[in-house]
């Protein structure tokens, strides 16, 4: 080996011998599918309604359902785990029912979600010089001849209306399968996945009827509910005694506008790595930070552009924060490090009121957050985090106020 590849070799050699606060660092993938889905309790349960007839009456009838809700609110999750769910429960009562999850953002014809389909049940299905109508009646044969009952997910069903030519032809296709084999047993259920329902206002009328017949929505996760499936998933993910509870509420909070478990998990992952890169022990407030600013990349010239005493107030945020080593701070201490850094820059200090004005305007523009204080503080009071920047970085773009 020359020089370079053997610096190459030690670099990678070493990171990967470097200890790590991780167990099992998928438990926080997006593709990582619980088996407790938290919060999602009411959607299965309708899910389990709506689907019991494929278990105790097989092939009388095809259902649909629609599941619609913003991202990250656990549409795609609640499907697969039901899915194959579904598939064991059925196993077990003599039914051999498949669970096929297509990602129509991938797959944006009729023709492959066909072929996926037909990959899945049986790969040994020639797909090449094939129609879509032909390969799936390929399919259809062998789902009768084997007894198999299909159950298909559609997620991200919106973009099967995106080729040109096609509009509502791969939906109405599959949604009206029935149609095509009225006497014989019904084998195919989709689920269809989507974010809004606007996509189906301009289908046939019959198509539209049959997809909204059953729709389950997913509301966006509350703090509290983001804080449960990250405690849940980031004790699966990260060693004990390395994730306290202060990080995971400042996670929570965070994450709460957007309603997004799956933002909040990717903060908790990209968290880890920092702590990781830092040998920490644990992970700390200011890795989540950290991980939020390459999460939202926040355009710094927002915090360079502001007014001069609104500048002194973030940096007092800043400082401390840092000093505490916390996610939180109080008015009271971000005041006293205000008037400090004034006198320090023989700056003369606003009044208290417009310190509160200072704090709305950061809070509008997306770089602080508050909160009302709880547990561990005397009365009531307004607790002060750093929102899309790290220290490192509002520091960083204000030093020239260094005094």
């Amino acid at each position: 080996m020359n020089g370079y590849q053997t610096l190459a070799y030690d670099i990678i050699a070493h990171e990967m011998s470097r200890p790590t606060i991780f167990k099992d660092e998928s438990r926080l993938f997006p593709d990582h599918v619980p088996m407790n889905l938290v919060h999602r309790d009411p959607q299965l349960k309708s899910l389990s309604r709506i689907f019991k007839v494929l278990l105790e009456s097989p092939g009388s009838v095809a259902q649909k359902v629609t599941l619609v809700g913003d991202v990250g609110v656990g549409k795609t999750a609640v499907a697969k785990r039901f899915g194959s769910t579904m598939e064991s429960i059925a196993k077990g009562r003599g039914t051999d029912l498949r669970y096929v999850h297509v990602n129509c953002y991938k797959d944006r014809t009729l023709f492959l979600v066909v072929k996926k389909v037909a990959q899945q049940i049986l790969p040994s299905i020639p797909d090449r010089g094939f129609s879509a109508q032909e390969l799936f009646e390929s399919l259809w044969k062998i789902l009768e001849e084997e007894n198999i009952y299909l159950l298909l997910a559609l997620d991200e069903a919106d973009f099967l209306l995106s080729v040109a030519g096609e509009k509502d032809a791969p939906l109405y296709f599959l949604s009206r399968v029935a149609d095509e084999y009225i006497n014989k047993p019904q084998r195919l259920s989709l689920i269809l996945i989507t974010r809004n329902l606007e996509f189906l206002s301009d289908l046939n009328k019959s198509v539209q009827s049959s997809l909204l017949h059953n729709v389950i929505r997913f509301e966006r996760y509350t703090s509290e509910q983001i804080y449960d499936i990250i405690r849940v998933r980031g004790f699966e993910a990260l060693k004990e005694g390395t994730l306290g509870e202060e990080v995971l509420a400042m996670i929570a909070d965070i994450s709460s506008p957007q309603g997004d478990a799956r933002y909040a998990l990717e903060l908790l992952w990209r968290a880890g790595k920092y702590a990781d890169a830092e040998a920490a022990a644990r992970v700390l407030p200011e890795h989540v930070r950290k991980a939020q600013l390459d999460v939202s990349q926040f355009p710094m010239h927002i915090v360079i552009e502001l007014p001069l005493h609104e500048r002194l107030f973030l940096l007092s945020v800043a400082k401390v924060l840092k000093r505490n080593r916390s996610a939180y701070v109080t008015m009271g201490e971000v005041e006293s490090t205000y008037r400090l850094l004034c006198e320090t820059n023989k700056i003369e200090p606003r009044k208290h009121t417009q310190s509160w004005e200072y704090l709305q305007t950061l809070k509008n523009l997306g770089i602080l957050y508050t909160k009302i204080s709880g547990a561990g503080f005397r009365g009531k009071t307004t607790l002060i985090g750093l929102l899309n920047l790290s220290i490192e970085a509002v520091e960083k773009g204000l030093s020239k106020l260094e005094g």
